[in-house]
C-alpha cells in the first residue's frame, strides 16, 4: 500500500511540476535532494510549492485548497487555512516526512501551524506552532500544544514579527516505530552534517507524546497572521534515531 501511495503522489507532483511552471510566484517545482546517512530514507528530489503570488484560482491548480487566505498567501486569523487536496506525505517506512517553510509573523500575536500526516476538514495530524515571542510548540497526543525540548549545545528558536524565516522541521518515524518532531530554524540545505548528525544539536525537538502519523497523509497550515513564501515537501534531513 505504501508504495502504490508513493506512486501515486509521484504521479500528481509530476503533472504539478509542468501545470505550475509558467508563474514562479505560484509554482510547483523540483528543489535538490538532501541525502541522508540513514539506510531506510530515500535520496529524492524534493518538491517546492511557490505561493507569494498565488490567489483562488493559483491555489487550485497547486491542488491546494484555502479558506481566509488572500492574495499572497497572507492568512489574518486562525480560520486561515491552506492545505493540500491529494497525499503528499512520504511513506514512514523510509523515515518520515520534512517540510521546510519560509514564512513571516506579521505582527505579535501571530502564529503558523505546520500540519503533517493529516486528515480531516479542517485538517488534523501532527503539528508544530510556530509562535512569535515563545518557545516552538507541538501538538501532544491529548490534543494540546506544549513546548518542544532543544540539544543541549543550541539555544530554543524564539522568532520575533516582521521578520523572514526558513524552518527545516522534520515528522520523523524510525523503523522501531518511534516518532520524533525535529526541527531547525534554518534552511535545509544550510545544515551541517554535525548540526544533522547530533540530537544536541537540534534546536527544536520533542522524543515523546507526539501523536500517530497513520491518520491520513495530507499537509496543511493554520496561518493566524502569518504570509508564507514557499513549502517544500522531502525526505527527513535528521540523520539520527533510537
Amino acid at each position: 500500500m505504501a508504495k502504490s501511495s508513493d506512486n501515486n503522489n509521484s504521479s500528481s507532483i509530476v503533472s504539478l511540476l509542468v501545470a505550475g511552471s509558467s508563474n514562479a510566484g505560484c509554482a510547483v517545482t523540483s528543489a535538490p535532494a538532501i541525502n541522508s546517512n540513514l539506510t531506510q530514507v530515500e535520496s529524492r528530489a524534493r518538491t517546492k510549492y511557490s505561493i507569494s503570488t498565488c490567489e483562488g484560482a493559483g491555489f487550485t491548480s497547486l491542488e491546494l485548497s484555502q479558506t481566509y487566505v488572500t492574495k499572497g498567501a497572507v492568512g489574518t486569523s486562525s480560520s486561515s487555512l491552506l492545505s493540500t487536496t491529494k497525499d503528499v506525505m512520504l511513506s514512514t517506512s523510509k523515515g518520515g516526512t520534512n517540510v521546510e517553510v519560509t514564512f513571516v509573523l506579521n505582527t505579535q500575536s501571530s502564529s503558523l501551524d505546520v500540519i503533517a500526516y493529516g486528515t480531516g476538514n479542517p485538517l488534523d495530524g501532527p503539528t508544530y506552532r510556530i509562535a512569535t515571542g515563545v518557545q516552538i510548540q507541538y501538538k501532544n497526543t491529548s490534543g494540546t500544544f506544549a513546548n518542544t525540548s532543544k540539544g543541549g549545545s543550541v539555544s530554543a528558536p524564539i522568532p520575533v514579527a516582521g521578520t523572514s524565516y526558513t524552518y527545516c522541521l522534520d515528522f520523523q518515524s524510525t523503523p522501531n516505530g518511534s516518532r520524533f518532531l525535529n526541527g531547525f530554524n534554518k534552511p535545509c540545505a544550510e545544515l551541517t552534517e554535525t548540526e544533522r548528525g547530533s540530537m544536541s544539536f537540534y534546536p527544536i525537538m520533542q522524543m515523546m507524546m507526539v501523536p500517530t502519523y497513520s491518520n491520513g497523509n495530507r499537509l496543511g497550515f493554520v496561518f493566524n497572521g502569518v504570509t508564507i513564501t514557499s513549502f517544500t515537501i522531502g525526505s527527513i534531513v535528521s540523520n539520527t534515531e533510537m
